[in-house]
């Protein structure tokens, strides 16, 4: 999967150098991925499904695999686990809510846990996206913390059609502590600095 990971960005790098190309697009090929996919209605028609299928796709398999570890599974802890219980009501509320919407996602897409940095409290979310769509992409508001790919592609080879055995195998290799400090990092929490 990785290999998809650099080809993307390869079809991302070409279509950007095609940007650079064209005078009138030169300011959006100096975006950058994530500010190019803020501005999608901007981009040319001719390369915009390239850009946001590949930029969408890197970028999101990019947070993916650095939120997994072989040593990771097992219950979220400090701020985010805070967080969790406080948005969702528990933990386990948590995971059946977003294992429910992973394994009913029609097609190809990924699931989300997101910040809503439009509430007052960057409440969680749970939501879902379709194909290559980043969280930002429904609304520049929503910041990725965790998100699973749920492509056919991503657990065919070991698990066939039985989505739920590769979820249920995905929450043992959840890298909370990795979670934990995006969530921090990105200054969601409103918690004193020594409960965190």
């Amino acid at each position: 999967c990785r290999y998809g990971v650099l080809t993307a960005l390869n079809q991302f790098s070409s279509a950007a150098r095609q940007l650079r190309s064209m005078p009138e697009y030169k300011y959006l090929a100096k975006l950058g991925i994530d500010g190019l996919l803020l501005k999608l209605d901007e981009v040319p028609v001719a390369l915009r499904d390239r850009i946001r299928n590949n930029g969408g796709g890197y970028v999101n398999h990019e947070l993916f695999f650095a939120s997994m570890s072989k040593d990771g599974g097992g219950e979220p802890q400090g701020a985010i686990r805070r967080a969790i219980d406080q948005d969702f009501g528990s933990f386990s509320k948590f995971v059946s809510g977003f294992t429910s919407l992973a394994e009913g996602r029609f097609g190809a897409g990924w699931v989300w846990l997101v910040v809503d940095t439009s509430t007052e409290d960057n409440t969680l979310k749970i939501l879902s996206t379709q194909n290559q769509d980043t969280p930002q992409m429904v609304s520049s508001d929503l910041v990725p913390l965790l998100g699973l790919d749920v492509w056919e592609h991503a657990y065919y080879l070991k698990y066939k059609n039985n989505r739920r055995a590769y979820i249920d195998a995905w929450w043992n290799v959840v890298d909370w502590s990795t979670v934990n400090e995006r969530y921090i990092q990105g200054g969601f929490t409103h918690l004193d600095s020594d409960m965190v």
